[in-house]
């Protein structure tokens, strides 16, 4: 899976938080204690295991430099291995919402239907601060007929919704496999 959005939205502390949790909730094994962590400056790649799934996250950095990203030039590395997107958006800042759809152009994603068997979820961040973006609004990119399947709202830094994510991401991952 891959974790996109607007810098300083929380998706490095979202993917702690996961990564956190993943241990607490299993016993890691000692091939799983194996996984290095790699990183750059403009990705991350974490690996944790959850309900039977081995994770591979990777969390690109949201800060444009001259108006390009690292991810123009990972389509075909990493973007076309992608099972599951996870966009997250603050929800005290409501441009991270309004730059959703820059991100899903700079993944090549545009209609859903289109993408096969890829899930999508939208995670709004930051839960336990002000809010700058409506229900409604959120709701409006969300559903069947929509760029997004879930929903999920969390705070990495409280650690409120990352079961909630955790779970969602794993019965995502299960139902993909299970497709293909």
């Amino acid at each position: 899976m891959t974790i996109v959005g607007d810098g300083a939205v929380g998706k490095t502390t979202l993917v702690q938080a996961m990564l956190e949790k993943s241990n607490i909730e299993t016993k890691l094994s000692d091939e799983d204690a194996k996984i290095e962590i790699n990183r750059t400056p403009f990705i991350e790649i974490e690996a944790w295991r959850y309900q039977d799934l081995l994770i591979q996250c990777y969390d690109l950095a949201g800060q444009r430099e001259k108006g390009k990203h690292p991810a123009d030039i990972l389509d075909d590395q990493v973007f076309s291995f992608i099972d599951i997107y996870l966009f997250v958006f603050s929800l005290n800042r409501y441009e991270s919402f309004e730059n959703l759809n820059n991100w899903m152009k700079l993944v090549n994603l545009r209609e859903p239907e289109s993408n096969g068997n890829i899930g999508f979820i939208l995670v709004g961040n930051k839960s336990d601060l002000d809010r700058n973006v409506s229900d409604d609004l959120i709701q409006s990119v969300v559903g069947s007929n929509n760029h997004f399947g879930k929903y999920i709202e969390t705070s990495a830094t409280k650690g409120i919704g990352i079961e909630n994510l955790l779970n969602e991401i794993a019965k995502t991952g299960k139902s993909l496999l299970n497709s293909n």
